[in-house]
């Protein structure tokens, strides 16, 4: 398909494509990558405008919150051609019965034409790249050669950023759509003049519905819509420079600068779709939650000046706006931050403003695409500060940063007599305006260890282990153990800073339990007590092959003579925590003492040892929910019974 002039004068309209008979999609599952809530809004749009930066110029984001009633919400929605995208709502509402998405959308339906007034989220940034580039994907054009419009409205899981990127799924644009009731996204844009359409640069709308397949008047449709103008090819395409429709769908920009609006219909928190649906105090509160968000995740940008956030509540005629600034909150991170840029360190915490520095060693793994380098050790730095005497969020917690200049997580520490703040600065965020080429190749690794939500370097186990399929493509195995290394560095770090942590409060001294163990019921120990601590598994090494996942587990469990018996089952699961079971196509004992029969791993107890434990390998099915190389997985236990009541009929 390639690109086509827009037929000039012509009307607005929404499109949708009709439906295959050979492919149905009930949603566009890229949303659920994106957790719910005002911190994850703040932390998915601040992310993408950063990575839509003009070099190392700063940027500006504005947040709008914007309250429609009376007139000035039936001019938007007269604008928006609200007649042609309800009734298409409607019939994806009634697919609600088979899909979550389309529950949703007609819940959010109901929601917005009970209510007298219409929330909009107003996402404008300012000194960023815009909506660069060609309408429709060209076959001449490699993809990697895409603008972002294409990128943006028209792909899905195709990221295309460079090395200073915050992500590389391709998914925190889902963020737009999760956050309204409708899944219906406006975008307006400017470009600078290098970047001119077919010499166009200003005011490039168009509209993007995420919906799900649908019949509308006895016609199957996809779920995708598009809002625009009809180009020549037929398909609706975006609508340049026309001031009235940007004013009718509220997508004015403040001034000339380039940079993408993007409109939130029907604005809400998945988490609390309640909110917003009062009065004008919710507005207030939504706005304080949302600077909280930024605040917290992106300290470190703010400092540093590479972007400035505001932060507007419009109701009627009344405007009330409040720039972002984190040393309000957090005001000994951002001192120390600064310190550290200006090589003001200390040799020892000493008193208030005091900032030391430690190095943290993080093994990086040998890459085997792109920049390739050897594994070799980068050395991180943790900045540590004592603390002030009003509390925070981030009070006895250490934030990961990288180049993005986001907090990647925390690990949380406390210790006796000691408050502190403390953040580690890895990969090019240690130097970001001229960092090292080993800080450069350490900052890939790190943002190719993270999930979709970029919330982790550390990987968790079971339940709490994140995917590392993007490791799997580009480096060299193993990788999980200098992952968790880094943890482990920060924590010797700290220790060696304020000695060892506390005892966890209501546990006694380790010291004291050794004299105490025949009180516990455990093998080879004389008293008998409480319920055995049911099998655990361990995640010990996993990675994609041929479109299937090789998943190496330890189920580890205490040693009785009743012995164990589980069914090890892999799951793909959600950024929403659910998990569904697919099969495997083999699975087998590679060491220990187990057997497998049908699927259930036997373990029987052994006369010595306080535990038994089974090394297992498997491989998943091809038929898989979703590519393997875009999920994550976990290995559960089920049905976990005693092994001689499972040879004797039980079932476990």
């Amino acid at each position: 398909m390639t690109e086509e002039a827009s037929v000039d004068g012509g009307a607005t309209r929404w499109q949708w494509e009709p439906q295959s008979p050979a492919y149905g999609n009930y949603g566009n599952a890229n949303q659920w990558t994106v957790n719910a809530g005002l911190e994850s809004l703040a932390r998915e749009s601040a992310q993408n405008t950063n990575d839509a930066r003009r070099g190392d110029e700063p940027a500006e984001l504005v947040f709008s919150f914007i309250r429609l009633t009376g007139h000035d919400r039936h001019r938007f929605l007269h604008a928006l051609e609200w007649s042609q995208l309800r009734s298409h709502l409607q019939s994806m509402g009634a697919s609600s019965g088979g899909a979550v998405a389309a529950g949703q959308i007609l819940a959010g339906l109901e929601a917005v034409e009970q209510s007298e007034s219409l929330l909009l989220l107003r996402v404008a940034d300012y000194g960023c790249q815009g909506l660069t580039g060609p309408e429709f994907p060209d076959d001449h054009v490699p993809p990697d050669d895409y603008g972002n419009f294409i990128k943006l409205c028209r792909l899905d899981l195709f990221s295309g950023k460079d090395k200073a990127a915050g992500g590389s799924f391709g998914l925190g644009k889902a963020v737009y759509w999760r956050f309204s009731r409708l899944q219906t996204v406006l975008f307006n844009s400017v470009l600078a003049p290098r970047d001119a359409v077919e010499g166009r640069t200003a005011n490039r709308v168009l509209g993007v519905s995420q919906g799900v397949m649908h019949r509308h008047d006895g016609i199957g449709y996809q779920g995708r819509g598009f809002f625009g103008r009809d180009q020549r090819n037929g398909y609706v395409g975006s609508v340049w420079d026309d001031p009235a429709l940007v004013h009718a769908l509220c997508l004015n920009r403040s001034d000339r600068r380039p940079g993408t609006t993007a409109l939130l219909v029907g604005f809400y928190d998945p988490d609390q779709p309640e909110r917003g649906l009062g009065g004008p105090e919710e507005l207030t509160s939504l706005a304080r939650d949302l600077r909280a968000g930024v605040e917290e995740n992106f300290w470190p940008l703010l400092t540093r000046g590479g972007l400035q956030v505001r932060i507007e509540v419009i109701d009627g005629g009344a405007t009330r706006a409040e720039v972002v600034d984190p040393e309000e909150t957090y005001t000994e991170l951002v001192t120390a931050l600064r310190r550290f840029d200006r090589g003001e360190v200390d040799d020892q915490l000493v008193g208030p403003n005091s900032v030391v520095v430690r190095d943290v060693p993080i093994t990086i793994s040998r890459r085997r695409t792109g920049d390739r380098h050897d594994s070799f050790v980068h050395l991180a730095k943790l900045v540590v500060t004592a603390s002030d005497d009003q509390p925070d969020t981030l009070e006895n917690r250490v934030c990961l940063v990288r180049r993005p200049e986001m907090v990647v997580q925390t690990v949380d520490r406390s210790f006796d007599a000691y408050k502190y703040h403390g953040f580690l600065l890895a990969g090019a965020a240690i130097d970001p305006r001229d960092p090292s080429p080993e800080q450069l190749w350490a900052d890939d690794f790190l943002r190719y260890s993270e999930p979709p939500s970029h919330d982790r370097w550390i990987p968790g186990t079971g339940r709490r282990q994140a995917s590392q399929a993007n490791l799997t493509a580009h480096y060299q195995a193993p990788w999980l153990p200098h992952l968790r290394g880094i943890e482990k560095g920060v924590l010797d770090a700290l220790v060696s800073l304020f000695g060892a942590p506390p005892v966890r409060a209501q546990q006694p001294p380790e010291s004291l339990l050794r004299h105490f163990r025949f009180l516990r019921a455990e093998p080879g120990v004389g008293a008998r007590g409480g319920a055995p601590r049911k099998p655990e598994v361990d995640v010990t090494d996993w990675c994609v092959r041929d479109g299937r996942w090789d998943v190496r587990f330890t189920v580890r469990a205490k040693n009785r003579s009743e012995g164990w018996a589980v069914r090890p089952a892999l799951a793909f699961v959600g950024l929403d925590g659910r998990r569904n079971t697919v099969d495997w196509a083999v699975l087998e004992v590679d060491e220990g003492g187990g057997s497998l029969e049908e699927g259930i791993l036997r373990m029987p107890g052994t006369p010595r040892g306080r535990y038994i434990k089974v090394a297992l390998h498997g491989v998943s099915s091809g038929d898989l929910p979703i590519p393997a190389e875009e999920s994550a997985i976990d290995v559960l236990l089920q049905g976990t019974t005693q092994l001689v009541q499972a040879q004797t009929g039980g079932q476990p």
